[in-house]
């Protein structure tokens, strides 16, 4: 049946309904609660309105249906909102809620309009409780929301770390404890475990509606919180040293170095690549590099010359991938070569091997991790009981001393 030939009573008792189902539902979601609240709190004011029409049958008049019309689907609008946002990983609602706020701003705004309009084409019927109304159209369209400054705080702190690329354990503790409060949940493996996996499946949508800048930026924030005390499933900790030890095995127990691939070399400054990303022309380079280098006012391809109508880039997360892995193998390599020199019983490899250790650990947290795994951390013990070389015994007291900072586990 056509809108038009529905009684205007029928989709007054409709709008109702949904005015009241939305203003509940609002009122129960978890994140973002004050805006929610303010909305839910300007629904049920809506309520009595709309009762008020009721009882004394509002016009029907074009003015008065499409007034109707709009505000029944600005609060659906609004519903569909409190779904969106209502069952969602808190851990990325709070990384979006400035666009939360946003939205949900906007979608005040709209209904006060709605409310605005319906009002004017209802001036008489109204007129017992014209004040209220004006009073309550006029404040939703001119609602402001700002998102609390503990959690911009947060957030800002957050970027700036993935900028500088902060990747350290004790920065990823410190961003997850903030966040898990922030959020209300204990920082407890079990429940970090199962916001983490809600986290994933954000960046699996994201990457299903192909956002590739969401999907990256949601994978640096799962990369770092996932380098957390509370974050880290030790068992598969373990397991991803112990394939990469596997691949290690096959070469010379005297390597200590396996070198990089032209590919993972940046074609702008040379050096092995943290971030990848590919130019149209398939050239791949430093993002930090290639950004720096359009600041300078370049259009060309730093590989061929080539001139770049094109300049957007792409994140290259296979070779991302691959040179993280290598990383990770020449981290095993230098583990290996570390337990040899210390089972040695020379005074001067085994200072070299701790030297080593520090600087494994500074360039990498996982390295905590795989130095115990590894079985290096009940060694250097063991030769701190035995040893009378002094210089020996202070290079391990540093060495534990930056194996347990940041590190529960290991401090156990």
């Amino acid at each position: 049946m056509a809108l038009e030939l529905v009684p205007i009573g029928t989709i007054l008792a409709v709008v109702t309904n949904q005015v009241l189902k939305t203003a509940q539902a609002a009122n129960d979601v978890l994140i973002e609660k004050e805006s929610f609240k303010v909305l839910s709190n300007h629904l049920f004011d809506i309520e009595p309105v709309l009762k008020e029409l009721q009882l004394q049958k509002l016009n029907d008049s074009p003015a008065a249906r499409l007034a109707l019309e709009n505000l029944e689907a600005d609060v659906k609008k609004a519903n569909s909102l409190v779904e969106k946002y209502k069952n969602r990983a808190r851990f990325y609602l709070l990384l979006k809620c400035r666009h939360i706020v946003n939205e949900v701003q906007e979608v005040t705004r709209d209904i006060g309009r709605s409310l605005a309009a319906l009002s004017l084409a209802n001036t008489e019927v109204l007129s017992g409780i014209s004040d209220q109304v004006n009073r309550l159209q006029a404040e939703m369209q001119r609602v402001e929301f700002e998102t609390s400054h503990s959690q911009l705080q947060i957030i800002d702190r957050l970027n700036q770390g993935l900028r500088e690329q902060k990747l350290d354990q004790g920065f990823a503790n410190d961003m997850l404890e903030e966040i898990a409060r922030a959020v209300g949940i204990p920082v407890e493996p079990s429940e970090i475990s199962k916001e983490l996996a809600s986290f994933k499946r954000e960046k699996k949508e994201a990457a299903n509606r192909k956002e590739r800048a969401e999907v990256f930026f949601l994978e640096q924030v799962i990369e770092l919180l996932s380098q957390a005390d509370a974050a880290r499933d030790y068992e598969e900790v373990k397991r991803q040293y112990f394939q990469r030890l596997h691949v290690v095995e096959r070469y010379d127990d005297k390597e200590e170095f396996i070198a990089p691939l032209n590919s993972f070399k940046c074609r702008i400054n040379g050096t092995v690549m943290v971030d990848p990303v590919s130019l149209c022309t398939g050239t791949t380079c430093e993002r930090t590099a290639i950004e720096a280098w359009f600041e300078h006012g370049e259009r060309t391809d730093p590989e061929t010359g080539e001139d770049l109508e094109d300049t957007s880039l792409r994140t290259n997360l296979p070779l991302r991938q691959s040179i993280e892995e290598w990383r990770e193998l020449n981290y095993c390599l230098k583990i290996r070569s570390c337990k040899a020199k210390l089972l040695s019983g020379v005074d001067s490899l085994m200072e070299d091997a701790l030297s080593q250790m520090q600087d494994l650990m500074r360039e990498n947290s996982i390295n905590k991790d795989w130095i115990s795994v590894g079985g290096l951390a009940d060694i250097i013990i063991s030769i701190l009981g035995s040893s009378q070389n002094k210089e020996v015994k202070r290079k391990i007291l540093i060495t534990l001393k930056d194996l347990v900072k940041g590190h529960a586990r290991n401090k156990i």
